[in-house]
């Protein structure tokens, strides 16, 4: 692997990871699912060029933008108000077991006994993470979390279905669709919305073009075209580094406790996702050809 797309794969995971923390304080000044109506405006016209170029399965395209687009991140968002941003990342990592066991069911792909002993690995995890004291006074954002986790492994086997797409493409169909689904949901939901838009920070604005530019284009522009390059099971193991910058970045930028609990319960559950996505070497020879 070449060392510039290694570091370029490793700064993703660093712009992904810092997203909980962005988006943290970017919905403490505006509604989180106002705030992603908004952002998946600006992405839908940002990359409107691309999504001219590729018009074909847009009802499979609608189908990911509800599951992913819309419930995902609803869900997602709702809930990282309730809780840290470090204690999210790592909730969120139970998206990795999610999908796993969902290609089981859908594609009958064989599980294994590393992989199924890593996905209860990755649930107790999440159990004991929940025993932080913060994060057990909100069991139902910690509930919304997971939920968004689950959503997140269902929208993976649905773009799995698709087959390949231009990568700007779908993600530019998906905030066309998605951004109206937002805004009638934060329409119906929640409120203040005068009051928050009159009152529009630099958080809120900041959050918007990171979200939009790093993440989106930025970040999924560079994995998609990495993916494409080297094998899944050279990858897959950078995503672990993601909930690592996570939780490094809440505690540096929020002040968020580093509480053993928090973190014994962060370290079972990236050993759980790393038992599940990392290969052993007598298998990566056999997947090679």
């Amino acid at each position: 692997m070449k060392t510039a797309h290694l570091f370029l794969a490793v700064l993703v995971m660093l712009v992904w990871g810092c997203s909980f923390v962005v988006a943290k304080v970017a919905i403490a000044e505006l509604p989180p699912m106002l705030f992603m109506a908004i952002r998946y405006a600006i992405t839908a016209l940002v990359l409107m060029p691309f999504m001219w170029r590729e018009r074909t399965r847009l009802g499979s395209v609608f189908a990911i933008s509800v599951s992913l687009g819309f419930l995902h991140f609803a869900f997602g968002f709702t809930g990282l108000l309730g809780v840290d941003a470090s204690v999210a990342v790592m909730l969120m990592q139970t998206q990795v077991p999610f999908a796993a066991l969902l290609a089981v069911l859908v594609f009958k792909e064989h599980i294994g006994r590393r992989r199924a002993f890593g996905m209860a690995i990755a649930f107790v995890g999440v159990f004991l993470l929940t025993g932080d004291p913060q994060t057990a006074s909100a069991p139902v954002s910690v509930l919304f979390i997971l939920i968004a986790a689950f959503l997140w492994a269902v929208s993976s086997i649905q773009v799995k279905r698709l087959g390949v797409m231009d990568p700007f493409a779908l993600n530019g169909w998906i905030a066309a669709f998605a951004a109206p689904q937002m805004l009638i949901s934060s329409l119906l939901i929640e409120s203040g919305h005068s009051e928050a838009l009159t009152n529009v920070g630099s958080a809120t604005i900041f959050g918007l073009v990171y979200l939009i530019f790093a993440v989106t284009i930025f970040g999924y522009g560079v994995w998609y075209h990495f993916l494409q390059r080297y094998q899944v099971n050279q990858a897959l193991p950078l995503t672990l580094l993601t909930p690592v910058f996570g939780l490094l970045a809440g505690m540096l930028f929020l002040n968020e406790p580093a509480s053993w609990e928090r973190l014994f319960g962060a370290c079972v559950i990236i050993a759980g996702v790393a038992a599940i996505v990392l290969k052993s070497p007598s298998a990566s020879q056999a997947a090679k050809p």
